[in-house]
């Protein structure tokens, strides 16, 4: 193992397009459904495999549960939840399980995600930094919206993890803006590096989840239909088919609305230039590389 800066994350989520549709005093209004705070708790698991120590304490260290669960935190919850990082028997995987309300990351998941970051900087300038931050919050979040849809009873039209993904999406979008573009094109390499290795047979199309490079056109669009100035490059660089781009727009706007209407009345706070989020994710210095 060597070290290194490896996961800065530095981040100052903004969630100023809630406030398009919600006023504080709308948010206010509707408090009554769930009284009370509802603690959200972080588990750091201590992993027996010697391979996985470094990732557990420099995730510990770094506080990146508990800056995620700060964010969660402004979403009024009728009942706790947990996030736990753990040690999962090799398997590289993470869940949302709706009978304990708790989310697990497995060490092996972001052991694996360290592996597939490139030594330095990728052909296409995703740098090894952004390559692992970006997945990581692209997955914690995911899973954070499965939570969110089962306890807020969120109804989903389609493929729930097609919705995880795109509220994840949704999040990382309302970054800053230098630092959304970093982690978008982050969590963009992960899905293209799987899909360069994912095997197609008939039964890939019957799994719950899109192909990887399904989820990374998708993400691509939705980040296209964000800001076509800002990302327009996804588009020039052929990143994006044209035909597909001409919708992006329309897609951003769908998922943009429906996370107002169905998550918007929920929210604890109305942050205003992301000031409550910007003391959640304030800066994270580095962690260190795995091979």
């Amino acid at each position: 193992m060597r070290s290194s800066e490896g996961f800065p994350v530095g981040l100052t989520l903004l969630l100023a397009s809630l406030s398009v549709l919600l006023t504080c005093e709308d948010v206010a209004a509707r408090r009554t459904t769930h009284p009370g705070r509802r603690p959200i708790s972080v588990h750091y698991d201590a992993p027996k495999d010697q391979a996985l120590r470094e990732i557990s304490v420099t995730m510990r260290e770094r506080h990146v549960l508990e800056r995620v669960a700060a964010i969660l935190d402004l979403v009024r919850l009728p009942r706790r939840l947990t996030y736990r990082l753990s040690e999962c028997s090799g398997e590289p995987n993470a869940w949302y399980d709706p009978r304990t309300h708790a989310v697990t990351v497995c060490y092996e998941l972001i052991g694996s995600i360290l592996r597939l970051a490139p030594a330095t900087t990728s052909p296409a300038g995703v740098t090894r930094d952004d390559a692992v931050r970006g997945p990581v919050l692209q997955i914690l979040f995911h899973e954070s919206s499965h939570a969110l849809f089962d306890l807020l009873r969120i109804p989903v039209l389609g493929r729930e993890e097609d919705g995880a993904d795109q509220v994840a999406s949704l999040i990382l979008l309302h970054l800053t803006p230098a630092q959304a573009r970093t982690v978008v094109n982050g969590s963009a390499y992960f899905f293209a590096t799987l899909g360069k290795h994912e095997p197609i047979d008939r039964g890939s199309f019957a799994d719950a989840h899109g192909l990887s490079w399904q989820r990374f056109y998708n993400l691509a669009c939705l980040a296209y239909g964000s800001d076509r100035r800002r990302y327009g490059y996804i588009v020039e660089k052929g990143y994006l088919p044209p035909e597909r781009a001409k919708t992006c727009k329309e897609e951003y706007n769908q998922v943009n609305v429906a996370f107002q209407a169905l998550i918007g009345p929920h929210l604890r706070v109305c942050p205003r230039h992301g000031q409550a989020l910007r003391r959640a994710f304030s800066k994270m210095s580095g962690a260190r590389r795995h091979d």
